[in-house]
């Protein structure tokens, strides 16, 4: 059985999604007592690391699954450069009527090993932001707190870079979305395109 320190804080005084530094916040003196809690935690399987490597972690409680404002909590204080992409971003905004399975993002980081069996990661090169900001890609509506690519450059990335789902084409509202946007935002994206 596990024997936890009497001086550490108990999970529940915890929110769902928690970094490491949120922990040492809690305890006295030095950051080791919240790194050997936090091993303890994770050997006993109440919480789950994120991603490896970022300490950032999620309570881990049966038939209570992080909600879709908790899954982007913990994207976005693990990856900052989190953004929904793809089949997500068209379907949060009406543009689809179909409903993606997994949710979409892509982020800047090399490493997209992630923990959230909710989420898909794809990697987007360093200049893939500039051209977003460039062509006005971001959705005014955002998703929780995280940046969402607009309708028209959602399609555009998804072409350039074929990593992420898309509904079928007869699932999108076509004639909601902008024709020049949607071509602009195809010829930005095009010196980015992996060469295949």
């Amino acid at each position: 059985m596990m024997q936890l320190d009497v001086m550490a804080p108990s999970l529940d005084s915890l929110p769902k999604v928690f970094a490491l530094s949120d922990l040492k916040q809690l305890l006295p003196g030095e950051g080791e007592q919240a790194l050997d809690v936090t091993l303890r935690w994770l050997e006993a399987g109440v919480i789950r690391q994120v991603a490896p490597e970022r300490p950032v972690f999620f309570r881990v409680v049966l038939g209570d699954p992080l909600s879709e404002a908790e899954v982007l909590q913990a994207l976005m204080r693990t990856f900052p450069s989190a953004i929904v992409v793809g089949g997500s971003a068209l379907w949060r905004q009406g543009l689809s009527t179909r409903e993606d399975n997994v949710l979409e993002c892509a982020v800047v980081e090399s490493d997209v090993r992630c923990n959230l069996s909710q989420v898909s990661l794809c990697c987007r090169p360093a200049g893939w932001w500039s051209v977003i900001r460039e062509v006005g890609g971001l959705s005014a509506q955002g998703c929780h707190g995280a940046a969402m690519l607009n309708p028209e450059v959602a399609v555009a990335d998804a072409a350039a870079f074929r990593d992420v789902w898309m509904p079928d084409r007869d699932d999108i509202h076509w004639d909601r979305l902008s024709t020049a946007q949607l071509s602009h935002a195809t010829q930005a994206m095009l010196p980015l395109r992996p060469h295949r």
